[in-house]
């Protein structure tokens, strides 16, 4: 694992992260409902990216007759129980629990990416970048190389750099808990739900410019000789940390009467 370092735990972030948002991706959080605004490709090797048809929730998978990606909605993943996402009504799912198998041409790498440019905060300055992401992979007993394979990663295109690089083989001591015959991926923070890793970057902190073109990728590849699948959810992508969990509609309306105590409060003490 390589990680150009200026993270912050996910509870400094929200005290210390500007208000505004400093990078923006399309549909970041998958909120619109559909895959709107990402490139996918499903390949043997090297990578061949598109974009979905305007409104598709999935991306079908070029070797094995699943989806090499396709939207999620919260609730367990019915192999090793972590949530299928961070927060909100959607997130993705990057690679399926389908293996390419022993045919069809060699290894397949499901692929997800987006660009975007580097907005000044309120500030004046570049702000931060959130996300979160977690992995799942069933384990093959291969050796290091020939194991699932999973990154996540960002690259700043202005300066030819990379500000973020996660990348985990099966046999990566530390980065799996074990479910069964699969394995998904640590926890990098206590707090965080398990199997998810949520992202703060601080992009001055990393050298990031205003201005500067940033390409988030995560690539769910199965193992050689292919047998075993692979598969990465993500979700909350932007400048502002992504909220945990979907409130219940009671959660809301109290949420709503708290917020409307305080107003009362404050306008007796005025």
């Amino acid at each position: 694992m390589v990680i150009k370092k200026a993270a912050l735990s996910l509870s400094a972030m929200l005290i210390a992260a500007p208000a505004m948002a400093g990078v923006m991706f399309t549909n970041g959080g998958f909120e619109n409902g559909n895959l709107d605004g990402w490139q996918f490709s499903s390949d043997g090797g090297t990578a061949s990216y598109v974009s979905a048809t305007a409104g598709a929730t999935s991306f079908a998978s070029s070797g094995n007759g699943g989806l090499s990606s396709n939207l999620v909605t919260p609730g367990a993943d019915p192999i090793v129980g972590i949530n299928r996402t961070y927060g909100g009504s959607y997130g993705v799912r990057t690679g399926d629990s389908l293996a390419w198998g022993y045919s069809g041409g060699g290894t397949i790498y499901n692929r997800i990416r987006q660009t975007a440019t580097v907005a000044a905060e309120a500030d004046g300055s570049a702000g931060f970048l959130y996300f979160a992401w977690a992995a799942v992979e069933e384990i093959s007993g291969h050796s290091t190389t020939s194991t699932p394979f999973f990154q996540v990663s960002v690259r700043n295109n202005t300066q030819s750099s990379s500000i973020y690089n996660v990348q985990h083989y099966e046999t990566d001591g530390g980065a799996w808990v074990t479910a069964g015959g699969w394995k998904y991926s640590a926890n990098s923070n206590p707090s965080d739900p398990l199997g998810w890793n949520v992202v703060g970057l601080d992009l001055a902190a990393l050298g990031v410019n205003v201005g500067d073109s940033l390409t988030l990728e995560a690539i769910a590849r199965d193992c050689t000789p292919s047998a075993h699948a692979m598969y990465v959810y993500l979700d909350g992508f932007g400048g502002t940390p992504p909220v945990q969990g979907v409130p219940e509609p009671a959660s809301l309306a109290l949420m709503g009467l708290g917020l409307a105590g305080i107003g009362m409060a404050r306008r007796k003490k005025a």
